[in-house]
């Protein structure tokens, strides 16, 4: 599939073509809503009245009279020292979700979230300011210390979160901030890390049209509440314990693209989310695209979205000097209260080769990047991609380093762009525990605005699906399925009730095996008719959805 096309126009197709799809999952995650600059707020005090992404907005109300305001304020403050209402802007966590830097900060009981029309939601990630944390932990003239001197003070802050439709209540769920009532005082807690809400008692999407927010808690005084009613929200609508990640790869039409024109702020494929953003303004964006466009011939900038490698026909493009993507979003439990963080799986193969856009300009040169080699061939250029393992905590663990062209040997006949896929390397869960996959691009050519050789590269992944036991969680051990091969039948057992039992295939279809014994904490399964395969058996109990990788002989 390759077009010899006028730069000219490939240029007009490449501003006013592009795919629309459906996303399988859309995350609010703040990142590429605007701020002023890095350690700052905006807390509406321009009068916009909130704040919206992707058909979801956020309340605000601002008062120009006291400088004060409800609702929701967008932050990517880091300040989770200072104690005090001069601080009410910071997360205690001092960062967003998975070390991203925007998140969402509500104060007050009217603040809300509508959509423009009802949406399948699941739920949102939550932590406390640094205000309301540091009242709670050393108390204040307004309001008390939690537990008090003795630390056996029942006291507790909660949100009370109700899911709307049509002006009907569909569900309410209640999250503490802090809980001081438990028998055993070292259970006692104020939350300091982020922590996965469901927004539905069902642990299923609920279609609603709007959610609302309200506080509860011991210190009342004569005016209400005494602790600060401040709580900080991040990724609205991420892939919590309760949903199954078991998506089919992204896909799209055939020679077309999307570039995140339509504001989304990114897409998930499978359980990775690749960040994206988009600048309307100039119809410009980073991070990641997805593409079909195949055109290894025609050079310069209007190609921006086409691979010069033809053999995978859908591919993750990159655009920017630093991309990443973020591993799964789960709240994994330990006795339900050591938590244990979600890493990506080794169970997976990424491969790595040019742009066309990329290896044409490194080939030919161009206005604005160098031929690569000069005129001789002798300039011992490079263009490299270092792809970085990094922790939930934003710690690099590892970097390596794969060359997308490489002009530096002795021997000229050696020296090289890259047109084939080259693989990564993936290293063993036993090895790293990487939540995030970081990448960098750095070139040989550089001026004065930085690197010349244009910034992109395509990526393309096999996921081999695994169930999240395979992943780490920590409760697994409370639900065996076997035999594993299985033949004729298969019994699932569990410590705890057994609420629902679901099959599917590699597709991820649904397959209905008749049951042959059925109690409460074990069932056998008939699949004598079971075609030979690979299935995945979602167990769901007390503790929440567990997935097993089953093989039938």
């Amino acid at each position: 599939m390759k077009k010899n096309i006028l730069i000219l126009l490939a240029l007009v197709v490449s501003n006013v073509s592009f795919a629309q799809f459906a996303h399988q999952r859309v995350y609010s995650t703040f990142d590429n809503l605007p701020l002023a600059k890095a350690d700052t707020f905006n807390n509406g005090a321009d009068r916009s009245g909130g704040f919206t992404h992707y058909g979801r907005f956020f309340n605000n109300s601002y008062d120009t009279m006291w400088g004060s305001w409800s609702g929701w304020s967008l932050s990517n403050m880091k300040d989770s020292v200072t104690a005090g209402f001069g601080n009410q802007y910071s997360a205690i966590s001092g960062i967003g979700l998975s070390s991203t830097t925007n998140y969402m900060v509500s104060t007050g009981d009217a603040a809300y979230i509508k959509f423009d029309e009802p949406t399948e939601i699941s739920g949102a990630y939550f932590t406390n300011s640094t205000y309301a944390y540091r009242d709670m932990v050393e108390g204040s003239g307004f309001s008390k210390k939690f537990g008090g001197d003795d630390g056996n003070d029942e006291d507790f802050l909660r949100i009370v979160i109700g899911s709307y439709l049509a002006g009907n209540k569909v569900d309410s769920v209640i999250f503490y901030l802090a809980d001081y009532r438990f028998p055993n005082n070292n259970q006692d807690y104020i939350l300091k890390n982020w922590e996965y809400v469901n927004f539905s008692n069902s642990f299923e999407d609920t279609n609603v049209d709007s959610i609302s927010f309200r506080y509860e808690g011991s210190d009342v005084g004569e005016y209400g509440l005494n602790t600060p009613k401040y709580f900080c929200m991040d990724d609205l609508n991420a892939i919590g314990s309760n949903i199954n990640y078991l998506f089919e790869p992204l896909s799209i039409n055939t020679d077309t693209f999307y570039n995140g024109a339509d504001l989304a702020g990114g897409f998930n494929s499978q359980y990775l989310f690749f960040p994206n953003s988009y600048n309307s303004q100039w119809g410009s964006w980073s991070g990641w695209s997805i593409s079909s466009k195949l055109d290894s011939e025609t050079p310069g900038f209007g190609n921006q979205y086409s691979c010069i490698n033809d053999s995978k026909k859908n591919f993750y493009l990159a655009g920017g000097q630093q991309t990443e993507i973020r591993g799964p979003y789960f709240r994994w439990e330990e006795n339900l209260l050591n938590k244990k963080t979600p890493f990506i799986t080794s169970n997976m193969e990424i491969s790595i080769t040019n742009s066309t856009y990329a290896a044409l300009d490194m080939e030919q040169g161009s206005g604005f990047s160098k031929k690569f080699g000069g005129v001789d061939g002798r300039d011992p250029d490079y263009f490299r991609l270092l792809v970085s393992y990094v922790d939930a905590l934003d710690a690099i663990l590892k970097t390596d380093t794969i060359y997308l062209a490489d002009f530096r040997f002795a021997d000229d006949s050696k020296d090289y762009i890259l047109k084939d896929w080259k693989q990564i390397k993936m290293y063993d869960d036993n090895e790293i525990k990487f939540h995030k996959l970081r990448f960098n691009l750095e070139s040989s050519d550089t001026g004065d605005f930085g690197m010349n050789t244009p910034a992109y590269f395509c990526l393309n992944y096999n996921f081999k699906v695994v169930g999240i036991n395979e992943l780490g969680n920590s409760v697994d051990h409370t639900v065996s399925a076997y035999p594993n091969p299985m033949h004729n039948i298969l019994t699932i057992s569990s410590e705890y009730t057994i609420q629902k039992v679901s099959v599917c295939n590699v597709l991820g279809a649904s397959i209905d095996l008749p049951a042959k014994e059925i109690s409460a904490t074990k069932i056998l399964f008939s699949t004598a008719d079971l075609p030979s395969g690979v299935y995945f058996v979602t167990v769901r109990t007390e503790y929440g959805k567990i997935t097993k990788r089953i093989v039938k002989h």
